[in-house]
């Protein structure tokens, strides 16, 4: 993360409190979301900094992030293999070496009980 910050617009000092408030581990899960993420968002160092205030107030957790990039890709799958005229993006994901494993049932009922299965 702190090597892909610079490029992200990401200045020394928001990542710094970041790291200061989340924890090196936090803010760098938080980094990584954010850059899977960064064509929907405009300011990349604006909203680490907005997390940032938020975790300090304890308002701010990795964990739906987490499940929101999660429930995604999943999403996204299910629409490549529902016929959607998108199949052959699976065929191009193995080629470009993306993961083609099925998320675990027992994910798939956390996810379910956190109220993310739609």
């Amino acid at each position: 993360a702190d090597a892909a910050r610079p490029s992200m617009g990401i200045s020394p000092s928001a990542w710094q409190d970041a790291v200061e408030v989340m924890g090196a581990e936090k803010a760098a899960i938080t980094a990584a979301a954010i850059l899977e993420r960064a064509g929907q968002i405009a300011s990349r160092g604006g909203y680490l900094r907005n997390l940032t205030e938020r975790a300090r107030e304890q308002k701010f957790s990795v964990w739906p992030m987490i499940m929101a990039l999660l429930r995604a890709k999943l999403e996204a799958r299910a629409q490549a293999v529902s016929g959607d005229g998108s199949a052959g993006k699976g065929a191009s994901a193995v080629a470009q070496g993306e993961p083609t494993s099925k998320p675990s049932n027992a994910l798939l009922e956390n996810l379910k009980k956190r109220g993310w299965d739609r």
